[in-house]
């Protein structure tokens, strides 16, 4: 099975990742869990912490990223293997409005071995390609090409004025205060069905971009997708509505016949593919005056995006 780098799948979840860790969730009733600390529910805690991440002016983070991916009903090919692992470790700050900076590492099948890192400051973007070769171009180009060579393409700045309305598709429980990392937090769970997904990329414009027959295939993703099964916790200081931690699972299977072309045939494409991903992001360093944003030295200029990431591959 042939899969392209795992970064559209990358590209997806930082950016579920990033939006949902600055964004207001409004959320229907749910279960509440023992422990409860105070009379305030769990979506009133959410609010809180969206309205206060809302006017965070620096922050860190660390992600990390851990997906395997299926397939069932393929003949393996000779040097293929499955299920494919994908793994994702990032670090950076941002500064807003508009200044971040975030260092990569993806690795796993097929030897994919990817050092990268991208700094972002008002109009001009910075990427280091994992043969250490700093590039400068403009914003609009990088978030203007499809993504499709583009492994950062889908992770930019967070945006603290993006609202996530999710509360149709989701249900939430409060499992009350929880010891994490040494901190007492209010552990909160989301759980969504396969329509949050559309919703969430529908309301923060990420749909907006696709071209025809782009939007066929995420058409096709959507209603091709069986089992679907996702959870969001939160871990928050109830004290300062900071967010410390965010963390998704998601699980699906995708029926593939849709997907095949005239001529294919069962040993050409998996009649199912599976997917299961943890991502983890922690938070810190709130409002740290110390953080900065620097723009590299010594950049080549380019307006295309896979000049890049052209044999950057190590």
């Amino acid at each position: 099975m042939t899969i392209p780098k795992g970064r559209y799948m990358f590209g997806l979840l930082a950016t579920v990742a990033m939006l949902l860790i600055m964004s207001a969730c409004s959320l229907g009733s749910g279960s509440t869990g023992s422990g409860t600390p105070s009379s305030k529910t769990g979506a009133q805690i959410l609010q809180n912490t969206a309205t206060t991440m809302k006017q965070i002016k620096a922050i860190h983070l660390n992600m990390q990223v851990n997906t395997k991916i299926g397939a069932v009903g393929l003949t393996p090919t000779p040097g293929s293997t499955t299920p494919i692992n994908l793994n994702i470790n990032a670090n950076g700050d941002a500064v807003m409005p508009d200044q971040a900076s975030l260092k990569l590492n993806i690795g796993g099948f097929s030897g994919l071995k990817l050092n990268l890192a991208e700094i972002l400051k008002g109009d001009k973007v910075y990427i280091q390609n994992s043969k250490g070769q700093w590039y400068m171009m403009d914003k609009s180009r990088l978030l203007g090409s499809n993504g499709s060579s583009n492994p950062l393409s889908s992770a930019n700045v967070p945006n603290f004025n993006q609202l996530i309305d999710i509360g149709q598709h989701a249900q939430l429980t409060d499992h009350g205060d929880q010891s994490l990392n040494g901190q007492n937090l209010r552990h909160i769970t989301v759980t969504l069905d396969k329509n949050a997904l559309k919703d969430l990329l529908t309301s923060t414009g990420q749909l907006k971009g696709l071209t025809g027959s782009s939007q066929q295939v995420f058409k096709q993703f959507m209603n091709s997708t069986k089992n679907f099964q996702a959870t969001l916790d939160f871990w928050i200081d109830e004290s300062t509505s900071y967010l410390h931690r965010v963390e998704m699972k998601l699980n699906l299977n995708l029926d593939t016949r849709s997907f095949a072309t005239p001529g294919t045939t069962s040993s050409n494409i998996p009649s199912a593919v599976t997917l299961r991903s943890d991502t983890i992001v922690d938070l810190s360093r709130f409002n740290d005056s110390s953080i900065t944003i620097t723009a590299p030295a010594n950049t080549i200029p380019t307006d295309n995006p896979s000049t890049i990431f052209s044999g950057s591959q190590q």
